[in-house]
């Protein structure tokens, strides 16, 4: 079985993975956070990081997440790049992956396409480089390589798991961007833009978001999760 759920922010909101709120995972089974993972955040390893490795590690499922807004990429980059699930992934700790941007992975016969990252519009009360991190958008480059990821299974996959939402989505609940190119000085890519533009080509079955901190479906194949653990079952 493959799980899915919203940002845990390291140690803050992992609660909702522990016995009590998530019990029906087997051994073998996937549960993907929708970004926002957050366990890799100081600037090196601290306890508490270990500490929490630990734990998922000894948990019976295998935990994949793709990167939100909130994660330390200048540590998050320098983990090896190899192969699993058909795509390229990180390993991160013993069964802990993260989900690169992209990437097309199969996973129990599902096709599932990721893209992390977000904007973050608490930027300006955050500092550069402790916590906040120009790599929470993505270059032109990584856009580029998703589409043609993309182009190689027809621009059809089941799943699609993003940080962020469409842009025509996110501006339904109130969330209308800047112009983030006026916002960063570099080569950084609107990402709900982008989002937005695939949605305009891409065949999916289920999209599933974090980053807004609500449970909601927008349709019924745009699922908003945070607190919910939801079982992909198509």
């Amino acid at each position: 079985m493959i799980y899915v759920t919203g940002d845990i922010h390291g140690e803050i909101d992992i609660s909702k993975l522990n016995t009590q709120n998530f019990s029906q995972a087997k051994a073998g089974d996937y549960l993907i956070v929708c970004g926002d993972f957050g366990l890799i955040w100081d600037m090196k390893p601290s306890r508490a990081e270990e500490y929490w490795m630990k734990w998922l590690s000894e948990k019976p499922w295998i935990t994949l997440f793709v990167d939100g807004n909130h994660e330390n990429f200048d540590r998050l980059k320098n983990y090896p790049i190899t192969e699993e699930w058909g795509g390229k992934v990180q390993k991160i700790y013993d069964k802990v992956y993260h989900l690169m941007r992209g990437e097309i992975y199969l996973i129990e016969g599902k096709k599932i396409f990721t893209f992390g990252g977000a904007f973050s519009h608490d930027k300006m009360y955050r500092r550069e480089g402790i916590s906040w991190w120009e790599d929470e958008l993505p270059t032109k480059e990584e856009c580029e390589y998703a589409i043609a990821n993309l182009k190689t299974v027809g621009d059809t996959v089941d799943v699609i798991i993003t940080h962020d939402a469409p842009k025509s989505i996110a501006r339904r609940y109130g969330y209308d961007r800047v112009d983030m190119s006026q916002v960063y000085a570099t080569d950084k890519e609107d990402i709900t833009a982008f989002l937005e533009h695939i949605s305009h080509f891409v065949n999916y079955k289920q999209w599933y978001c974090g980053h807004y901190h609500m449970d909601f479906d927008d349709s019924e194949s745009f699922h908003f999760l945070y607190q919910t653990i939801l079982k992909i079952d198509m």
